[in-house]
C-alpha cells in the first residue's frame, strides 16, 4: 500500500518510470504489420462481398 504522504501523481511518476518504451525501429516494424494486416483484411472483405453479391443476383 502506499504511504498517506505519497500523492497521488508522484506514484504516477514512479509508475511511469517503470515503462519500457519500445525503440523506434519496433515502432516502424509494428506499425507495419498492423497495416499490412488490416489490408489483407480489407481485401478479403471486399473480395467477399463481390461474391455474395454476385450470388444474390444470381438468386433473384
Amino acid at each position: 500500500m502506499a504511504k498517506k504522504k505519497d500523492s497521488f501523481f508522484s506514484g504516477v511518476t514512479r509508475e511511469f518510470k517503470k515503462i519500457q518504451w519500445p525503440n523506434g525501429k519496433s515502432t516502424v516494424e509494428y506499425t507495419s504489420i498492423v497495416i499490412g494486416i488490416s489490408a489483407i483484411t480489407a481485401v478479403a472483405i471486399w473480395i467477399l462481398d463481390k461474391i455474395f453479391q454476385f450470388l444474390l443476383q444470381a438468386i433473384m
